[in-house]
This record gives structure tokens, C-alpha cells and sequence, in this order.
């Protein structure tokens, strides 16, 4: 057996640290204005947070099937058997099957699941996928004890632009202009509780409170006894992410990753967003 890691952008990775990690990359496309870009490759985050703040409303689209081809393709001359493969939910992208058809097609046997999420957990899994391949776990056992954390794992983000939502289509333009005259923040869940879509988990007056109401149902869902990763991530909003990270060791200390929000998701979400996410630590996996 040959065993090969895969994921995309939407760990918030780009291709460099993947492959330095030992996994394949599939950048996703972000669209601004006429240029397309390749997330993690010729798009870094800081890039994209500039487009956002000048006023561009990107869109993001599918791994060019071209570059999955060509691993295909490596896969075939190297004699690779297995691949498993972590991409973003598909709630939110169909990557995760159209890669899955495109190296299937060249008889590779493809390990997978639904993350029902994307960003740090994305992040933690597919670290967690290297690690484990590279420690001669066989890729179902991977993917079975990925999913395990799966189950007792969730995210929400706190958008703070809700022009920048409405113009996407995430809300109504109506919505929006009443929910900035009323400092309304909708709290958006991401998980398997969502179907791994963006949901509206609830609606809270100002941003500061909406974060902490997030933080508050986090610590109430956790299991006691078992330990966690924590992830805060921001589109340059500090003073929300230390907030969040604030509200998160309300309990004690915890062990925070903070990441900033990851390209294709900022994308959608615009500037000054906050994100609160967690899974349970797998065994064998270190970060």
C-alpha cells in the first residue's frame, strides 16, 4: 500500500507549508474583479484581506481540475494506491466529490469524509491525517478516528460586515441594513448540526456580545474529562479575537491555535470577522 495525504485551501495551509507537512495541495479559486487567483499559491491571506478593505467582492470556486489531473497522473507513475483525502464540507463546496470521481477514475482507492466544516478543524484533520499516514495507520482507521472527533467537534462564525453578506447572497440587503442600524450580529454555525452548511444559529446584539454568547455555549457543550483543541480566527479584528480567546478559558486554560480566516472564507464573510471552533486532540497527533 501507497499511501498519499491530500488537501485544499480551505485549511487555511498554502501549498508550501502542505507539502513541507507531506501532504498534496489543492489550491481553491478566488475570483476579484478580472483576475482569478489560486488560493495559497499566488493569493495569500494578507493579499485577499487588501482586496476586501479596497472594496472587492470575490468569489471562490473549485480546485482547477487540471491540477488534480496531474496528481492523478503522479500518483499512476509513482504507483500511489491510497489517498486520503480532507477537504471543506460539502455543504459548502462539492471539491470533496469531484476530486474523489477524478482519482477514482484512475483506479486509486480514495479514503474520505464529511468535516462538516472548514478552517481550523479542516486544519487539525488534515494535520492529523499526516501524522497518523506517516505513523503507518492504515487510511480507513484515519478517516474512522477523524470522524470520531468530527462528532464532538463545532464552529461559529461572527461576521461584522453584513453588507459584505448581503452582496454575497448570505443575507438579504434589507436584513442587512436593518441588522447595522440595530447592531444585530447573527451568530453563523458551521457543523454537522448545519448539514456543514452556513446557518444562522442565533442573533445578538453587538459583535462583543455575540462572540461571548458563542464562547458560553462552546464551554457548556464540552465533554468533561477530555481534552480539546481550540481554534480563534479573525479577518484582522485582534481585539475580537482576543475576546473570543478570553471567553474560551473562562473555565481554565485551554490550548488556543489562533489562524487568521482563511481566504476563501474571508471571501465570504469580509472584514473584521471573528470564528470559535473545536475538536477533541486525537491520539497520536501533535500540534
Amino acid at each position: 500500500m501507497n499511501v498519499r495525504v491530500m488537501t485544499d485551501s480551505g485549511s487555511g495551509l498554502t501549498k508550501a507549508q502542505a507539502e513541507a507537512l507531506g501532504m498534496d495541495y489543492l489550491p481553491l479559486q478566488v475570483t476579484a474583479g478580472d483576475s482569478t487567483y489560486l488560493d495559497g499559491i499566488d493569493l495569500s491571506t494578507d493579499r485577499l484581506y487588501d482586496m476586501l478593505e479596497a472594496g472587492d467582492m470575490p468569489s471562490t470556486s473549485l480546485p482547477p481540475l487540471g491540477i488534480v489531473e496531474e496528481l492523478a497522473e503522479k500518483y499512476e507513475e509513482e504507483g500511489v494506491t491510497d489517498v486520503v483525502l480532507i477537504t471543506l464540507s460539502n455543504g459548502l463546496s462539492s471539491t470533496n466529490s469531484t476530486v474523489t470521481a477524478a482519482l477514482k477514475s484512475h483506479d486509486i482507492n480514495v479514503h474520505t469524509l464529511d468535516l462538516y466544516t472548514t478552517l481550523g478543524v479542516e486544519w487539525y484533520a488534515a494535520q492529523a491525517a499526516a501524522q497518523l499516514a506517516a505513523a503507518g495507520v492504515a487510511p480507513q482507521e484515519i478517516v474512522t478516528r477523524i470522524a470520531e472527533a468530527i462528532e464532538d467537534s463545532k464552529g461559529f462564525l461572527i461576521p461584522e460586515d453584513l453588507d459584505h453578506l448581503a452582496k454575497g447572497g448570505r443575507l438579504t440587503p434589507m436584513a442587512a441594513k436593518l441588522g447595522g442600524l440595530l447592531k444585530i450580529r447573527p451568530i453563523l454555525e458551521v457543523s454537522k448540526a448545519s448539514e456543514g452548511k452556513v446557518d444562522v444559529w442565533d442573533k445578538v446584539r453587538t459583535t462583543s456580545k455575540a462572540i461571548k454568547k458563542a464562547a458560553e455555549h462552546i464551554q457548556e457543550s464540552l465533554t468533561p474529562g477530555k481534552d480539546y483543541v481550540f481554534f480563534v480566527l479573525d479577518s484582522r479584528n485582534p481585539e475580537g479575537a482576543a475576546l473570543a480567546a478570553k471567553g474560551l478559558e473562562e473555565n481554565g486554560p485551554v490550548k488556543i491555535l489562533e489562524q487568521p480566516l482563511c481566504a476563501v472564507i474571508a471571501s465570504h464573510t469580509g472584514m473584521q470577522a471573528v470564528g470559535l471552533q473545536y475538536i477533541p486532540k486525537i491520539e497520536g497527533v501533535e500540534v
